[in-house]
């Protein structure tokens, strides 16, 4: 009966040994500093009050409200995309409307659209009351 339930441990752990990924035994060692200066280039490292200040926007504005976003890198590939999607998380419940696509084409519907314009890190000359200013930017509720 010993002998049965030490074959059975050896048996499960080389199961489990084979299951690790080998790459997973050298991260301790590896050097992350390459991989630090390489997320250099998100927003919350450029822009370190833009969590902040969609947290202000999330509190002055109700669930369900549509909201565009404007933000220094309004190309898709130099940091829109992620400033969009860090948005749509910090603003659950709220429908963020992008205003480019991927392929950097303007969406004006969207900006028609939306109720709010929260306006990050740059200046938005448009018809609209401000509702909120703060942490780099502002929110801005458009005038129908």
């Amino acid at each position: 009966m010993t002998l049965r339930r030490a074959l059975i441990a050896v048996a499960l752990a080389a199961i489990v040994a084979m299951c690790i990924d080998p790459r997973l035994l050298l991260m301790p060692f590896v050097d992350r500093a390459p991989y630090a200066r390489a997320l250099d280039g998100y927003p919350d490292r450029q822009w370190p009050f833009y969590p902040r200040f969609l947290e202000g926007v999330h509190a002055h504005t109700q669930p369900g409200d549509t909201i565009a976003l404007i933000v220094p890198a309004m190309r898709w590939e130099r940091g829109y995309l992620y400033a969009y999607y860090r948005a749509c998380y910090f603003l659950a419940g709220r429908e963020v409307l992008p205003l480019v696509d991927p392929q950097n084409n303007k969406l004006q519907q969207n900006f028609r659209g939306a109720r709010y314009v929260a306006v990050f890190g740059v200046t938005l000359r448009t018809p609209a009351d401000v509702v909120w200013k703060g942490d780099g930017g502002m929110l801005l509720r458009l005038r129908r």
